[in-house]
């Protein structure tokens, strides 16, 4: 789906245009002439302009073309003119000296959708240059800067980079979780073909694509994920960070994020590249204090209504804050309001305690001393949230209090460090206190401010306006949800709570705009309901019920006790989760291609 400017003198044109262009999916927004146009353009975000060549008064269609592409906001959007008669040679010369990228009939609507399609095609690819070109210049901006630091020399890092042990993979990604680009380092970790698969099938069951998913406005770093050995290559042990590219106008979804792949042997110390921690750009921050504010927290229930109120009491203070709530409850959001709706300079940074294991949680929060420095360093200015608190160690809940109360490293009394601290527990706050997890000392730090987000089931009122400003952002106004298709989610109990809610929306929305094939993750009690359906454009859409495919637990239980059938059952399962790549199937049975096709061929699957 695009976003097409049409300029056009002419009503019945621009109406024809616009219900066409609505019918493919497209948002159409519409200008009567050529000055209007360009202040349109200019004021939005675009992705194909069409324009008239005979526009009846101001400028005409090829200066408006020329006017297009001699402006920077603008000059990589196509340009297609448009004419109601045959064009002559001499306006093929003058169009496409203006820049223009194609011309078209007014009256061929038939090729209309073959030439949107390549036209689009070269605004993606244009949109992809873009984005490496902004990453590539952006990162090397930061190893110049780590050089001047360290004072590496230019040769010393092309001497790094030759170590093979040191290669870095990076994947571009898109927010629907299909890969768009992988580099040659990438294809090492992963295999060739890359291009068009979705994180869950690179490392099924292993938690990237949500870690990637998450990452809409700020970079993440500090996810671990652990590759098994395969044919021809050794286990690895990696490091992910994500940084997300600017969103497009005022969207809070970006385009493309960047995520790269380290070697844990050789990220040091702490782990979680602290070099890439510095400060925001500043497109990035204003679109993060856009999305990550107290009155984005939905819902009229007493219990969201008084975590608002909470929030903005927090935010006016620098003290340590508590989150206590059930999984996907929007504890990390409610961190990251607590940050980016202040003024604080330094970096947002997230810690799994329960990522690490308890004798290495230490060194990770505060480095081992030398040039391995650990989170609070990156966190510095900034906030620091520490998921699954209640794993925390007694030495490092010692260090930490320290920190809060003294604001410096412990043990010392220069290195200074001012931060704001933010646990988050998936127990509520009396159970945490019942299991006295934390010091007596320790948790008293958190006695001013601590927030108990409820389940999702328990407030009911909430769901309706959460889902439909779900819909709203996810779908940019085009999908609305029914009184009929609220009550439905209003029944469901959302043991997933928001982050559940928010996948079921992503479900509808793309089923609403002609993309079917995700509506088999629906919950099954939704899928089994007739009024489930999305409005676009006024007009219920009933959402199709789709069979629902049996779980590998319930096809485990019908299978007979047999070494034979389980092999077949774990074949078919590989496949499917594959989308029968069956080089990709071998990786996750961990056997080589040649065994797979001789016992695919035993089982009789084709």
């Amino acid at each position: 789906m695009g976003r097409i400017l049409v300029i056009d003198d002419e009503p019945s044109t621009r109406v024809l245009f616009k219900s066409r262009l609505e019918d493919l999916g497209h948002r159409v927004m519409l200008a009567a002439n050529g000055a209007e146009g360009l202040m349109a353009a200019r004021s939005g975000e675009f992705d194909l302009f069409l324009v008239d060549i005979g526009l009846g008064s101001g400028v005409d269609g090829f200066e408006v073309c020329r006017r297009l592409k001699a402006v920077p906001q603008t000059t990589g959007v196509p340009v297609v003119l448009i004419s109601g008669q045959s064009t002559t040679r001499e306006d093929l010369h003058r169009g496409y000296n203006a820049g223009c990228e194609s011309f078209l009939m007014k009256g061929n609507m038939t090729l209309l959708e073959d030439v949107l399609r390549a036209m689009l095609r070269i605004k993606s690819l244009k949109d992809d240059i873009a984005v490496q070109n902004y990453l590539l210049e952006r990162q090397n901006r930061r190893l110049q800067e780590e050089m001047q630091k360290r004072g590496v020399t230019k040769g010393d890092v092309e001497e790094d980079r030759r170590g093979p042990e040191r290669s870095v993979g990076l994947l571009l990604v898109g927010h629907d979780g299909l890969v768009h680009h992988a580099d040659r380092g990438a294809r090492d970790l992963f295999g060739a073909g890359l291009e068009g698969k979705a994180l869950g099938v690179l490392a099924p069951s292993r938690g990237l694509e949500a870690f990637v998913r998450d990452a809409r406005i700020e970079e993440r770093s500090g996810f671990r994920l652990d590759l098994s050995a395969r044919a021809g290559r050794v286990a690895r042990s990696l490091l992910v960070s994500v940084v997300p590219t600017m969103p497009r106008g005022d969207s809070d979804h970006g385009g493309l994020k960047t995520v790269i792949f380290h070697d844990l042997v050789h990220a040091g110390g702490g782990g979680i590249g602290i070099s890439d921690a510095a400060g925001y750009d500043a497109p990035l921050l204003e679109a993060a204090r856009r999305r990550y504010r107290a009155s984005r927290l939905s819902g009229s229930s007493l219990n969201t209504v008084e975590l608002r109120d909470q929030i903005d009491r927090a935010c006016k203070t620098t003290a340590p804050v508590l989150v206590a709530g059930p999984e996907g409850s929007g504890k990390v959001f409610a961190g990251r309001v607590l940050h980016f709706s202040t003024d604080r300079s330094g970096r947002f940074l997230s810690f799994d305690a329960q990522s690490v294991a308890a004798e290495k949680l230490h060194a990770e929060l505060f480095g081992t001393g030398g040039p391995s420095r650990g989170l609070v360093h990156g966190a510095n200015l900034g906030t620091l949230l520490i998921t699954n608190a209640e794993a925390l160690d007694k030495k490092s809940q010692a260090s930490l209090q320290e920190l809060v109360e003294r604001g410096v490293l412990p043990g010392s009394d220069k290195a200074k460090v001012r931060l704001r601290l933010v646990l988050s527990t998936r127990l509520s706050v009396k159970e945490l206190d019942e299991s006295r997890c934390f010091k007596r000392s320790f948790r008293e730090l958190f006695n001013q401010h601590q927030l108990q987000i409820q389940p999702l089931a328990e407030r009911v009122e909430d769901i309706s306006q959460m889902a439909s400003e779900m819909a709203r952002e996810i779908s940019g106004g085009a999908v609305i949800l029914g009184d009929g298709e609220l009550a439905v989610l209003e029944s469901y109990e959302w043991p997933g709570n928001v982050r559940e809610l928010e996948d079921c929306v992503e479900v509808l929305v793309a089923a609403a705009l002609g993309d079917q094939s995700g509506v088999v993750n629906l919950p099954e009690v939704l899928r089994g309901s007739g009024q489930l359906g999305m409005r676009r454009g006024g007009e219920l859409q009933p959402v199709p019920r789709v069979a629902l495919p049996k779980s590998p637990e319930t096809e485990a239980m019908e299978t007979p006790v047999s070494l034979d059938a389980y092999e077949r059952l774990a074949l078919e399962r590989a496949l499917r989760e594959a989308e029968g790549d069956k080089l990709a199937a071998a990786r996750l049975l961990n056997v080589g291609k040649s065994t797979l096709y001789r016992k695919l061929k035993r089982h009789g699957i084709n």
